[in-house]
């Protein structure tokens, strides 16, 4: 008799299935709305840790370690001038803007066509700087826009367990 069946979740998602929103924050709570010019978007996650070795050169033991992150997206530069023209409305230098910003992954469960959504946030995400490159062609101007961000939740909870 066979044992049980783990059923694993097979939802393709895929660049168009994510919807991007940016939500300012501190003194202001106001958002950018939905990104409709995004090209692409990059994050990760890492733990520091320190190894501890005795007599031997394999470790004995590990701290638990810091977390640090880092992300960035690259939008075009329609929507970078509308981020600056919202910032001068809200009297908030670009610098000094407080998000938190949502991709949020949409697809369907095989079978039924259930939709199957998951929300991934960045929080305390300030500008780490704005970098834009051109060259002739008929490609759009995208600018880079890399944050430094204080926590990453995966549908509402970070890498330590904790809930957003």
């Amino acid at each position: 008799m066979a044992g049980p069946t783990v059923l694993v979740n097979t939802v393709p998602f895929d660049f168009q299935s994510f919807e991007t929103e940016i939500i300012v924050g501190g003194q202001v709570n106001d958002t950018f709305g939905i990104i409709s010019g995004i090209e692409k978007f990059d994050y990760s996650a890492k733990i520091n840790r320190t190894k501890f070795y005795g007599r031997s050169r394999l470790p004995i033991a590990m701290t638990e370690g810091d977390a640090e992150f880092e992300a960035s997206i690259s939008v075009g530069r329609f929507w970078f001038n509308y981020m600056i023209a919202k910032a001068k409305d809200l009297g908030i230098g670009l610098a000094d803007l407080q998000m938190t910003i949502n991709l949020v992954a949409t697809g369907k469960l095989p079978g039924d066509n259930s939709p199957d959504q998951h929300t991934i946030t960045w929080a305390g995400a300030r500008f780490q700087g704005i970098k834009e490159s051109g060259q002739h062609g008929p490609d759009q101007q995208m600018i880079d826009l890399p944050f430094d961000i204080l926590n990453i939740y995966w549908d509402g909870v970070d890498i330590f367990g904790n809930a957003q």
